[in-house]
């Protein structure tokens, strides 16, 4: 799902506002690949079709194998569009959101990204946390480059150690240091990606999604590691296990800032490869399955490069969507 391409559309009539006429809502409870397509046949009957995108999907099942599609949300209004978001809202609220979450305000934050980039310390951080506390701003969120030798995007993702420069005492001790001003603490992360100068990619280059031969094609300097593996969502659930309860953590910035491409997992045999899209989607809710089991009482959002992947499988597990970085001053 992407900002230019949500898994989620709406048919009206041609006198349909917000307030009056007919209109139906579809939407697919599903993070992955998809295809949304609508047909007027020659009796003038009109179907809809939504689910996985047929391209580059093959997936053969053996004997007694189960292959479970995504949901399909269908809703109507006879009252206009506004209704048509009311129904949608009201089952987003009620049964797509965790039972922990629902209805529970949210937190004013501040994050310190486009005030700092990666050029931060602990007391520039703690001068951003004190005007903030002043202004009524309720939880700091720690952005990227608090991690390993992260001082541009070229580097360290896949090492979620703290920078010592940066952090002398570690995350849990920027986070008692905000909390004794009298702010929560948040962190954030981007778990599915790799940096080819990181210590993960030197010990475990195969773990990168990558085509054999082929030099990769690079988003945001980053490459993106095989969650339909086994061995790399292990990894990773360690990993962010042993960081989210280091410290006093309330929220969770999820960071993702690139698409997929040079599809090709080492992991899977030649015949098992139009497997990968759904794979790896399955591959990161089980990661988020495991993540908010162990820790219900954080505040998961979901960040693709500002609100890129935006929708209700997401939502299921991070029920609020950073929508955009476009929060620089000079904007």
């Amino acid at each position: 799902s992407s900002s230019d391409h949500n898994p989620f559309f709406i048919l009206k009539e041609k006198r349909t506002f917000e307030e009056y006429g007919n209109c139906y809502g579809f939407a697919l409870i599903y993070s992955g690949n998809f295809e949304a397509n609508v047909e007027i046949n020659s009796h003038n009957y009109l179907r809809a079709n939504m689910g996985i995108n047929g391209f580059d999907f093959r997936y053969n099942l053996s004997k007694d194998e189960v292959f479970v599609t995504p949901e399909v949300i269908l809703t109507f209004s006879k009252d206009g569009i506004n209704k048509l978001s009311d129904n949608f809202h009201k089952l987003i609220n009620n049964y797509i959101i965790t039972d922990k979450q629902q209805y529970k305000e949210r937190p004013i934050l501040v994050n310190n990204w486009e005030a700092t980039y990666f050029d931060f310390n602990q007391k520039k951080v703690m001068a951003i946390a004190k005007k903030a506390k002043k202004l009524g701003i309720e939880l700091f969120c720690l952005d990227d480059g608090w991690f390993a030798r992260r001082n541009d995007d070229f580097s360290s993702l896949g090492d979620w150690y703290y920078n010592k420069k940066k952090l002398p005492s570690g995350v849990k001790g920027i986070c008692e240091k905000i909390n004794k001003l009298g702010l929560d603490f948040g962190i954030w992360v981007e778990p599915e990606m790799v940096n080819q100068d990181s210590d993960l990619y030197r010990d475990h280059p195969e773990w990168a999604i990558q085509v054999p031969g082929r030099n990769p094609a690079l988003g945001r300097n980053q490459m993106i590691l095989d969650l339909s593996n086994p061995k790399v969502r292990e990894y990773l659930k360690v990993t962010l296990y042993t960081l989210f309860s280091s410290a006093n953590i309330k929220y969770v910035k999820w960071d993702m800032n690139r698409n997929i491409s040079d599809v090709f997992s080492s992991h899977l045999d030649q015949q098992s490869q139009g497997k990968f899209h759904h794979l790896f989607i399955l591959g990161l809710y089980d990661i988020l399955e495991y993540l908010t089991k162990e820790f219900p009482d954080i505040l998961f959002e979901s960040c693709a490069s500002g609100g890129n992947r935006f929708d209700l499988g997401m939502a299921y597990y991070m029920p609020q969507t950073w929508t955009s970085d476009n929060t620089d001053a000079y904007e």
